[in-house]
């Protein structure tokens, strides 16, 4: 009798399992899936007003006041926003230029120190030291996208400021405005024309240069090694050539403006009319006397 109702029992848990499996099964229906989730794009922030879409430039070194100068810093920063708490990928996606001539020439990442932000609220910072290859530029641009590293948006705004000098939508100081002057990482000089190896450099030396011998003007890159020794030859046209100081006899002494721009300078005999030393520098010496230099 008890064996019997044990399997009675048995039955019975055996027939509602089935009958729950069989209910649960039917109910089991999936709707079609809506449309994906979004949260919101990120945000830069300047932290100098709490203006959206907008950084901070401060020009943070500087080797002459008021002027922007190769080898200088320039900074930007930000404050970092996601409302989804997705981390900050902005610097990835910053690029520094300098604008010569109209041309805008994108700055390699090796004068660039970027660090993104660490934390939501966190600062991200951008600095650029000015390359050599930037003087006599206008201006110093600069481009950053709003990113993060995930998310769905993960792109927010692209904010381009043309002219650092205007700001980034922040508050000021900002970095002076150009031409940018060579610096610390440029190295002017001045070798007589048959120096093909450019050997002697002339400038700040007592060496005496000779009337009817042509000079040639160089500007080296120094930051990628000495002259002759990895330096990077970035001459551009935008020079002149000057005879400066004091005339050999007559006390004729100033800065004279010989002319000649952008190519090598011979220095001229005396009686050479419009272009002779006299000519020049109203003595009768001539060019004699006088040293050379170069504005560049």
């Amino acid at each position: 009798m008890k064996k019997s109702n044990t399997f009675t029992l048995k039955k019975l848990v055996l027939a509602l399992a089935l009958a729950g499996y069989t209910m649960s099964s039917a109910y089991a229906v999936m709707t079609s899936p809506t449309g994906t989730i979004q949260g919101t794009a990120p945000e830069l922030i300047a932290q100098s007003n709490g203006a959206h879409q907008a950084i901070d430039i401060a020009h943070t070194t500087a080797l002459v006041a008021g002027k922007v100068s190769t080898g200088d810093t320039i900074t930007m920063t930000y404050d970092y926003a996601d409302a989804e708490g997705d981390a900050d990928d902005s610097m990835t996606h910053v690029t520094w230029y300098y604008t010569k001539g109209g041309v805008d020439t994108a700055i390699l990442a090796t004068n660039v120190n970027n660090a993104s932000a660490a934390t939501i609220g966190g600062t991200g910072t951008s600095v650029l030291t000015v390359p050599a290859a930037a003087a006599g530029a206008t201006a110093i641009r600069v481009e950053i996208t709003e990113y993060s590293v995930s998310g769905d948006p993960d792109v927010g705004t692209v904010i381009n400021i043309p002219d650092v000098s205007a700001g980034g939508g922040g508050v000021g100081p900002f970095p002076p405005v150009g031409p940018i002057i060579p610096g610390s990482n440029v190295t002017p000089g001045i070798y007589a024309s048959t120096d093909g190896t450019f050997t002697t450099n002339l400038i700040g030396t007592a060496t005496n240069l000779k009337v009817g011998d042509t000079y040639v003007f160089k500007m080296w890159d120094t930051s990628t090694g000495a002259v002759g020794a990895g330096a990077t030859d970035i001459t551009n046209a935008t020079y002149t050539w000057y005879l400066v100081g004091t005339s050999a006899t007559d006390g004729i002494s100033g800065n004279f403006n010989t002319n000649v721009s952008g190519g090598n300078f011979q220095i001229p005999i005396n009686t050479t009319p419009v272009t002779g030393g006299t000519a020049l520098t109203t003595s009768a010496d001539g060019a004699q006397g006088f040293q050379l230099a170069v504005d560049y």
